[in-house]
């Protein structure tokens, strides 16, 4: 190759890197999403998993009943 050939091959690839750089060549980072997550249940989840426990026949009507009652309680006294 002659060396017109050579520089222009040179001059071209030093140019498609130029512009691969500023035109979409390097990468975006996404960040995800922050999640909250809570430690304590929150009152909704307190009975929902109470009811389960009552329907799958863990706990009695009357003891439902008590643990609802004192989680409805307790949720009133917190606010």
């Amino acid at each position: 190759m002659s060396f017109a050939r050579m520089s222009a091959l040179g001059l071209l690839l030093v140019f498609a890197v130029s512009i691969s750089a500023c035109c979409g060549g390097g990468t975006t980072k996404v960040e995800p999403a922050p999640v909250n997550v809570s430690a304590t249940p929150t009152l909704g989840q307190q009975l929902e998993s109470l009811e389960a426990a009552y329907k799958k026949g863990a706990i009695s009507k009357e003891e439902y009943e008590t643990a609802k009652k004192n989680l409805i309680d307790q949720g009133a006294q917190n606010k």
